[in-house]
């Protein structure tokens, strides 16, 4: 067991090691306390990841799933297993790749392809962007006109 911990102790750095507030190990006397919590150590360990969890579970995306349920029925859930099931495969896919390599896959791609193919898959994602957020400001401008009575302009709840 000890010859298992000396190991570790010279597989990692102890800035590397991570550090669970309120388990501690074993006391060696050291007295190490946990890190202070960080907002920009918690950002750069979550990342894009929180925006993607974040693009799965909002109101917008809410709503146009239980939309499209009530008119369609169960008729189209095989595609919602479908896509979830590519969402996943990407996400994965795109982590080990982070993983693998360091870089994330804006960066792989920046390096590995030309520059039309750049370009095209820059447009693609803005698309996809804009398209999942438009129901949400135009369903926003719609609550804002309706809770001003009409005071203020549809146009105005856009901006």
């Amino acid at each position: 067991r000890l010859l298992e911990e000396a190991e570790e102790e010279a597989a990692y750095q102890e800035n590397e090691k991570v550090h669970v507030v309120g388990i501690a190990d074993e006391d060696d006397g050291s007295g190490d306390k946990a890190p202070p919590f960080s907002w920009r150590k918690l950002w750069l360990f979550t990342g894009p990841g929180f925006l993607m969890s974040i693009a799965f579970l909002d109101p917008g995306n809410l709503e146009g799933d239980l939309q499209a349920g009530a008119i369609a029925g169960y008729s189209l859930l095989w595609l919602l297993m479908w896509a979830t099931a590519m969402g996943l495969l990407i996400q994965l896919l795109s982590a080990r790749l982070g993983v693998a390599t360091g870089r994330h896959l804006a960066e792989l791609c920046r390096d590995e392809y030309p520059k039309w193919a750049r370009l095209l898959l820059w447009v693609m994602a803005e698309l996809a962007l804009i398209g999942s957020d438009i129901q949400e400001v135009i369903g926003s401008a719609i609550a804002i006109k309706i809770l001003s009575q009409g005071v203020l302009p549809l146009w105005s709840g856009v901006l």
